[in-house]
């Protein structure tokens, strides 16, 4: 078949590259039922204000945040926990700071309930959660950026 030229296609993303950010979601997803189960708790059964509930419930679900991403979905049980907890409480931070933040603007700027604006968060802090995590708090020393 003369003429008839092969169109060259990017190649796929390898199940390599695929399977920790597949696994990410599913602990986010977990993370993320336990984050709303505790902002529930506090909020309604213990009728805190909505910075105080969302500030428990981000702190709530932390550690388990942390555990199943250091063993599960980058296993990086040969680093040193010490550093690497140091490096989490850092990304920890910046996603706090997010997360206050939306969950402000949109409950005082555009009157939307906090729940909306945690899901709001939630969507930014899982993709700055991940990148910092993959590329910087369990990276192994053999990794290659």
């Amino acid at each position: 078949m003369m003429g008839v030229t092969l169109e060259s296609h990017p190649p796929l993303p390898s199940r390599r590259s695929i399977l920790p950010f597949a696994k990410f979601g599913l602990v986010g997803s977990i993370t993320a039922l336990i984050y709303f189960m505790l902002m529930w708790g506090s909020d309604l059964l213990l009728g805190l204000p909505y910075i105080l509930a969302v500030s428990l419930a981000y702190s709530g679900s932390t550690l388990f945040h942390f555990l199943a991403n250091r063993h599960f979905t980058f296993p990086a049980t040969n680093g040193y926990p010490c550093g690497q907890m140091f490096r989490y409480l850092i990304m920890w931070c910046i996603n706090y700071l997010i997360t206050i933040l939306v969950v402000g603007l949109c409950f005082e700027l555009f009157h939307l309930s906090p729940y909306m604006g945690v899901c709001v968060s939630v969507l930014l802090t899982m993709c700055v959660g991940y990148f910092l995590s993959r590329y910087w708090v369990f990276r192994s020393k053999g990794d290659v950026v």
